[in-house]
């Protein structure tokens, strides 16, 4: 119980998306709210840790050097669920950069 209100704030966040098996950061500060997206804007660097303690780890693009994936034109970092397999992971996070480039 001695978790931190953000991570609380984020599962309500990822539960909107719907528990996707791959987010971004971008969807997530779009869908925040109130004082959670002005933190979450502030405090990027600490959304990563965050997403793990909800159940998203990092998925590297496997094809790019810098590891982040392309997502209409803006390379991103994805975060997939973390109990799924490494190969569902990239699946899912291939699926979301498709989704997202059908949508531009």
């Amino acid at each position: 119980m001695n978790r931190p209100p953000e991570d609380a704030e984020l599962a309500d966040v990822i539960d909107t998306l719907g528990n996707p098996d791959a987010l971004t950061i971008k969807q997530v500060i779009a869908v925040a709210t109130g004082a959670f997206a002005e933190w979450l804007s502030k405090s990027r660097r600490a959304i990563p840790h965050r997403l793990e303690r909800c159940g998203y780890v990092s998925v590297k693009n496997p094809d790019a050097k810098d590891g982040y994936w392309l997502i209409g034109t803006t390379r991103q970092p994805i975060f997939a669920r973390a109990m799924l397999s490494h190969q569902l992971q990239e699946i899912a996070a291939r699926e979301l950069c498709n989704r997202s480039s059908s949508r531009a």
